[in-house]
């Protein structure tokens, strides 16, 4: 089994790293990736940047040189609803573009062509990613992630994506990219989201403040899902 993991900074991967045994580090074309064992399974961890170019080039780069078996995106995103609190995690059904519309040519908002409106997650993978959150007992919440070129950081941003996607739950800058690259090429995916802001006018103070505490739960999620898979002995072979 070979996982690819894809996250925009490194603060997001720093738990994980340091229990990657045979860690090392290379670079190509100026992104980092870091390789080595978890749980006796071959582990590549990309460090994309930040917003929908940087992941997609991130998440071709992993495909082209370690063909995954499945890949994992994980990191920080923006609560979109009250419940939603900072260090909670949200893993997500499904993905959109907060900033994309076609509409004039007659697609939905958030599609790109030859593409579906929603990126649906793999369903056996999104189901092992809830009971890990449920034997890890973090507060969970299950729904739609939106992505787009912005920092999301105040009330009418925030209004402006809840009208047209009315049961979004979070939003970030890189999954919807990374889920586009993954469905052009069936590779299986998860993502897993701590929730460092609310999307208001603290979000930049508390983005900054909270991103490495909380990506520490995503990383101890993405262990128990490692463990199941390979006590299980999974082996995933349709994106859906």
């Amino acid at each position: 089994m070979r996982i690819g993991i894809i996250g925009a900074l490194k603060e997001e991967h720093t738990f994980l790293l340091d229990r990657i045994k045979k860690l090392k580090k290379i670079k190509k074309n100026d992104i980092y990736i870091y390789t080595g064992q978890l749980k006796k399974t071959k582990i590549f961890i990309i460090i994309s940047g930040i917003g929908k170019v940087s992941a997609s080039i991130a998440t071709m780069k992993i495909i082209e040189i370690f063909n995954p078996d499945i890949i994992i995106n994980t990191g920080s995103a923006g609560s979109l609803i009250d419940s939603l609190n900072i260090g909670d995690i949200v893993i997500p059904n499904k993905v959109s573009y907060f900033d994309v519309n076609l509409t004039n040519f007659k697609y939905k908002i958030g599609q790109i062509p030859r593409c579906p409106q929603f990126f649906v997650i793999n369903k056996l993978l999104h189901k092992i990613s809830i009971q890990s959150a449920i034997k890890a007992k973090y507060k969970f919440t299950s729904g739609l992630i939106v992505s787009g070129d912005y920092f999301i950081r105040n009330k009418t941003q925030k209004k402006n994506i809840k009208s047209n996607f009315i049961d979004a739950v979070a939003v970030e800058m890189e999954s919807a990219a990374i889920s586009h690259v993954c469905y052009i090429f069936k590779i299986p995916l998860i993502i897993i989201k701590s929730i460092s802001d609310k999307s208001n006018k603290n979000s930049t103070k508390n983005f900054k403040k909270f991103v490495s505490l909380v990506s520490i739960k995503t990383c101890k999620i993405i262990e128990l899902i490692i463990n199941f898979i390979i006590n299980n002995k999974l082996f995933i072979k349709t994106k859906i």
